[in-house]
């Protein structure tokens, strides 16, 4: 997906207390069920979502004490969030950055489908992590316009949890819930709470320093580094662990049992890993448990993933994981420099 200059529109101003206007609230949309429509093949993206917009600020009010304006902005293609790869992250996060450099607004809302938008988050929570902005994520189980849709309240949500103080940071508006994205995860394909945080955010988390920061402004427009998922199960082997980490040299998240347990013996997946991390290519070890962080020195195969040279990721979600790892590798850093970050909770994304 091709990410192009964000088209400013007319906007409108909404009238709340009378008090000196801030900078506009920006709001992105980048396809999603939020706004698709019927096609003979199912549900499409609806290119253009202007006029949809427009008749949602008429009635939405943000929550503050000042006058709002806003802008409306789209990416190249709306597509079905499903489409998504590494470099429509990369774009995202560069468009929502331009958006903000350029009209300084007071938060940016983005429509999103549902599909990958824990993902999409995750990464521009770490992308962005230099930006102050509030950005919050929103989009909908049902498309607008159709009976029983969850879009205009969630919405209305994105829109006023954006405009007040409790969305520092990047945050998932859904089904009632303002979550932190680098912490949430999509449980549901039906229920209007499509997303759950299960694990607060972190305590005391590091943020990042000036290096980090500048690392992060001077990626924008740079490629993607290929990242990947691999999900332990019974009977994974070495084989498909190095075709997965053969396509992402950047790195992997290896999603391992309980305390970060996998088929070391059996599946042979000590050599793999060894070889690929004396490549610098990372494996951060997280775990498929909704409670509790990965701990390598718990058992005997935990410590084998350690001495082969995976990366113990606490409790982050995969999501995070995988957001994390992509955007601090865009900025350039790698080897021991990557590792060290990757074990600091530098946003509230990891315990342990």
């Amino acid at each position: 997906m091709r990410m192009t200059e964000p088209a400013r529109s007319g906007g409108g101003l909404l009238t709340l207390d009378g008090s000196a206007p801030a900078g506009p609230l920006a709001i992105l949309y980048t396809g999603g069920t939020f706004g698709m429509v019927p096609s003979s093949r199912g549900l499409v993206p609806n290119p253009r979502l202007r006029n949809e917009i427009e008749a949602l600020m008429a009635v939405v009010r943000p929550r503050g004490r000042r006058a709002v304006d806003w802008t409306y902005s789209e990416t190249a293609q709306a597509v079905d969030s499903a489409e998504l790869d590494c470099d429509a992250l990369g774009r995202l996060a560069d468009q929502i950055r331009e958006i903000i450099v350029r009209d300084d607004p007071r938060a940016v809302v983005v429509i999103h489908g549902s599909d990958t938008l824990a993902y999409s988050a995750s990464f521009v929570a770490f992308a962005l992590a230099d930006l102050s902005t509030p950005i919050v994520f929103t989009g909908s189980q049902r498309p607008i316009g159709f009976e029983h849709t969850d879009a205009t309240e969630n919405f209305a949500l994105a829109v006023a949890s954006a405009d007040g103080t409790d969305a520092n940071g990047v945050h998932i508006a859904f089904g009632g819930r303002l979550l932190p994205a680098i912490r949430a995860t999509k449980r549901s394909t039906e229920s209007p709470q499509a997303f759950a945080a299960p694990r607060p955010l972190a305590g005391e988390p590091v943020g990042v320093d000036r290096r980090v920061a500048t690392a992060l402004r001077r990626a924008a427009g740079s490629p993607a580094p290929r990242t990947g998922l691999v999900k332990v199960v019974p009977g994974v082997n070495a084989a498909q662990l190095v075709a997965v980490m053969n396509e992402c040299p950047t790195g992997i998240v290896l999603e391992c049992y309980g305390s970060g347990t996998a088929p070391m013996a059996s599946g042979g997946l000590g050599a793999a890993i060894r070889a690929a991390t004396e490549r610098d290519t990372v494996v951060l070890a997280v775990t498929q448990c909704e409670d509790g962080p990965v701990t390598l020195d718990r058992y005997a195969v935990g410590s084998a993933l350690a001495e082969a040279g995976a990366i113990g990721a606490g409790d982050m979600t995969s999501e995070a994981a995988l957001g994390k790892l992509g955007a601090l590798a865009r900025a350039g850093f790698t080897g021991a420099e990557l590792r060290e970050l990757l074990g600091r909770n530098l946003l509230g994304e990891r315990r342990g």
